[in-house]
């Protein structure tokens, strides 16, 4: 037996409350790939910047060894000179082991140099990959938000297309039964209404009495589920 015209009137609402909903959930999803791509997007340029940092503090390390070495260099060759100014040999074996000292502080710095420039090279080499993968995040951010900005227009032309044709919908709906269906809507959202299938409310898939639903068929009152509140209705 088909359902009152009431309650059809309120299928047709609905309906449309569904598709509604739906459509909601859609432009919901809509961002999040763009939001990955952004969080993708911002580790890698944290990163860049963290290498960019070391890089200048590597930098600067590299210039005071520089320095050091230069100074070392320098005292090595004030050390030769006086090389021949030594009177006697204690003088002059003491000024060979200060030089031999100087040089090895050179070679110790010159390794510290070659490797820190090394470190700087394999750094600016990340970075230059780090700056790529942003360049093409970039490009990716750019073609996803454009498709995240398309996607809502169409679905916010889609709802409200929707809205008129709910408004209609409620046109044809008692005020009273109206009132009673926004409210449960308030509470279960789009799904105020459940079907029974196998004398299950398919809401909250309670089992109902053979009675409940055998009054349930051709009855011009609205019934509401004893365990979930929704309003029933036969498919």
């Amino acid at each position: 037996m088909p359902n009152s015209p009431e309650i059809e009137a309120l299928l047709k609402l609905h309906e449309i409350d569904t598709k509604i909903a739906r459509l909601d959930s859609q432009r919901e999803l809509l961002p999040l790939s763009l939001r990955r791509i952004e969080a993708h997007l911002q580790q890698h340029r944290q990163l860049l910047e963290e290498k960019r940092g070391r890089i200048k503090q590597l930098r600067a390390q590299i210039h005071a060894r520089e320095v050091d070495l230069r100074t070392v260099e320098a005292e090595a060759e004030k050390l030769t000179v006086q090389l021949n100014s030594a009177r006697t040999n204690k003088e002059y074996n003491a000024l060979q082991q200060e030089i031999a000292a100087r040089k090895a502080d050179a070679s110790r710095i010159e390794d510290d140099l070659l490797a820190m420039m090394g470190d700087v090279e394999e750094l600016e080499a990340d970075a230059r990959d780090r700056e790529r993968s942003i360049a093409q995040l970039e490009r990716q951010q750019a073609d996803e938000a454009a498709a995240v900005a398309s996607g809502t227009a169409d679905i916010d032309g889609q709802v409200a297309k929707l809205r008129k044709a709910r408004a209609a919908a409620c046109a044809g709906v008692e005020p009273a039964l109206l009132e009673e269906y926004e409210r449960i809507a308030a509470k279960k959202g789009a799904s105020a209404l459940a079907p029974v299938v196998g004398e299950s409310c398919q809401g909250c898939f309670m089992q109902l009495p053979p009675q409940f639903v055998h009054s349930l068929r051709g009855s011009r009152k609205t019934v509401r589920c004893p365990s979930c509140s929704r309003i029933l209705y036969m498919p």
